[in-house]
């Protein structure tokens, strides 16, 4: 019926934009745990001051038991109990539970197709051309903040020549903000 189609090779292009699309997504989910984690701070400093407060109160009640109905000195033996077993459950839940808060994670899921395009290739010497181009490794940056560049750079080869302008656009970002980068390349 005819040939069959090309397997697919993803593009650098389709690479960046998805590995931008989960960075989004991360930070998303980043920025939302800090809303919780600052809602749950502002709720537990609440709590810590209703405490004091019904404390001081119940407090009061209790030693000046004589001055108040018994009702209410009921009350305010149970409300002191009653808060301050609350208190106690909610630390246990919240300070000693690991599972209590959510914990990030990468969320980058390569396709199967995609897996190839981030392997090191392996060099067959009694198949290689004197002008195939290998790139066996290349990172990006400085001092102790790089990225590997490498898939970038082996999706650039054409026709066994790689050409390219190294600009933090051209690398897929700046792993370095305001520094001098270098490109440490490592080929065959």
């Amino acid at each position: 019926m005819g040939t069959s189609p090309e397997p697919f090779q993803p593009t650098i292009e389709r690479v960046k934009e998805r590995l931008r699309q989960e960075r989004e997504v991360f930070n998303q989910h980043k920025a939302h745990e800090n809303r919780w984690f600052v809602l749950r701070l502002v709720m537990g400093y609440s709590s810590v001051i209703l405490l004091i407060a019904i404390m001081v109160v119940s407090s009061y009640i209790l030693f000046n038991n004589a001055a108040f109905s018994n009702t209410v000195v009921t009350a305010a033996g149970a409300a002191l109990f009653g808060d301050t077993l609350a208190l106690l459950v909610s630390i246990w839940k919240v300070v000693f539970n690991p599972d209590f808060m959510t914990k990030l994670s990468p969320i980058t899921q390569l396709e199967e197709s995609e897996a190839a395009f981030f392997e090191t290739p392996r060099i067959d010497s009694s198949r290689a051309d004197k002008n195939d181009l290998t790139i066996l490794s290349a990172k990006y940056g400085a001092d102790n903040h790089w990225m590997d560049v490498a898939p970038l750079l082996r999706a650039k080869i054409v026709d066994g020549k790689l050409r390219l302008r190294v600009t933090n656009e051209e690398m897929g970002g700046d792993p370095f903000p305001n520094m001098s980068k270098k490109l440490e390349l490592t080929y065959s």
